[in-house]
């Protein structure tokens, strides 16, 4: 029976989960994870996920691309949120209409690199 597994993180590795919703336990009206590597203080690894805004494959190879080989930087992020918003094809819904859910994609792309950033 296994009853524990370890599983190290990876040195220079941060990520992070953030997401607006109308209310607590509520389908996110949108929502961005981040994954950052950094060596020799530069991304050498992104990775974004985002969800509620039409993501294609709920990722956003283009913005994670961009950031390769960049310093993290508030900018950085700030540039990869609008990219991510750019590859996004949200639906207007009962949660809001498309162009806001396109500005939570940029906003919320931004925060979590941001937050993962700090945590490595």
């Amino acid at each position: 029976m296994l009853i524990q597994l370890r599983v190290p993180v990876r040195p220079g590795t941060g990520s992070a989960y953030v997401k607006v919703e109308r209310r607590v336990g509520d389908w996110p009206v949108a929502a961005a994870r981040a994954v950052l590597r950094v060596e020799n203080g530069v991304i050498a690894q992104a990775g974004i996920g985002l969800t509620a805004v039409g993501a294609e494959h709920f990722c956003a190879p283009e913005a994670e691309t961009y950031l390769e080989g960049r310093r993290p930087s508030g900018e950085a992020f700030a540039a990869a949120g609008r990219i991510a918003a750019e590859h996004c094809e949200p639906h207007a819904d009962q949660r809001g209409p498309a162009d806001y859910k396109r500005h939570l994609a940029a906003e919320l792309t931004r925060r979590a690199l941001a937050a993962a950033a700090e945590r490595i």
